[in-house]
């Protein structure tokens, strides 16, 4: 069966049987030792450190019931791209000051339904990917998540314009959509784990003088939203590590929150015994 055969198929499942679906999908991985082991990793990078009594097979196995359900709403975008937003004044009021706002985030919880939920309320973005995710040949499910992403007027950029080609977007006042938790050379200290990150956010914020607005992805009572926070100014940070310290800081209070909906943290992060290793 053709990639795009199974799509069509995944995108007809009626969304009163997801659940279900979720579950089964769920029980099915959930069996697998590999699977296992591979969600014990991923949570055991996060938790180890930072909650070091947390129920490490318990948090794994939200973990794989939430990657599930992350590759099921994909092809169900209107579930995701009509969250609530909380606090879109300060992302508003950012971006009225006229120098573009640097939108940082990470990739946690419904990130993709985050910035079309965003757009939709009238704040589109430009949103910084990988180049290969943009290629035409890219996996159906790729695609997909672009597709999400973009969803009510954002559009896909490849990191491949650079920093120039970034700095541009902040100088014509648009917002751009950048993560902080990709590899880099950057040491930094994350969930009490010493690892490799990027300085880009920051930096960028810093040469042009934009706001920096964290975005996260959370839920309560009523479901999931997306919250966003005060805007931080470059002015008042002496140079790029502490503006990054400061966004990195709001991120992992709400990834500790909720573990299981980080996505695939292990690749998400350099590492330092790496670099010591090739050094």
């Amino acid at each position: 069966m053709t990639e795009e055969r199974v799509a069509r198929l995944r995108a007809a499942v009626p969304a009163t049987l997801l659940p279900a679906l979720v579950a089964a999908r769920t029980h099915a991985e959930w069996r697998r030792e590999e699977v296992r082991e591979d969600a014990r990793a991923q949570m055991r990078f996060l938790l180890e450190h930072a909650r070091p009594d947390a129920d490490l097979d318990a948090v794994a196995r939200a973990y794989v019931r939430y990657q599930a359900r992350r590759g099921e709403l994909r092809w169900h975008p209107r579930l995701i791209t009509g969250l609530r937003v909380q606090g879109i004044h300060r992302l508003r009021e950012a971006r009225a000051i006229g120098r573009g706002v640097v939108l940082n985030f990470m990739h946690h919880g419904y990130y993709d339904g985050a910035f079309a939920s965003i757009a939709r309320l009238g704040v589109p973005g430009h949103l910084v990917a990988y180049p290969y995710m943009l290629e035409p040949d890219a996996p159906a499910w790729l695609r997909q998540h672009v597709k999400v992403a973009t969803t009510h007027g954002g559009t896909a950029v490849s990191a491949a314009v650079g920093t120039q080609g970034m700095t541009d977007l902040l100088q014509r006042g648009e917002v751009v959509a950048i993560a902080t938790d990709v590899p880099g050379r950057t040491p930094l200290t994350f969930a009490g784990r010493e690892v490799l990150g990027s300085f880009g956010a920051a930096r960028l914020a810093m040469s042009t003088d934009s706001p920096v607005v964290v975005i996260t992805s959370e839920e309560d009572a009523q479901g999931p939203f997306i919250q966003v926070h005060e805007a931080l100014r470059p002015a008042d940070f002496a140079d790029p590590a502490p503006l990054l310290e400061r966004m990195l800081a709001i991120h992992e209070a709400v990834v500790l929150r909720w573990p299981e909906a980080t996505d695939l943290p292990l690749s998400r992060w350099g590492s330092v015994e790496e670099r010591v290793t090739h050094a």
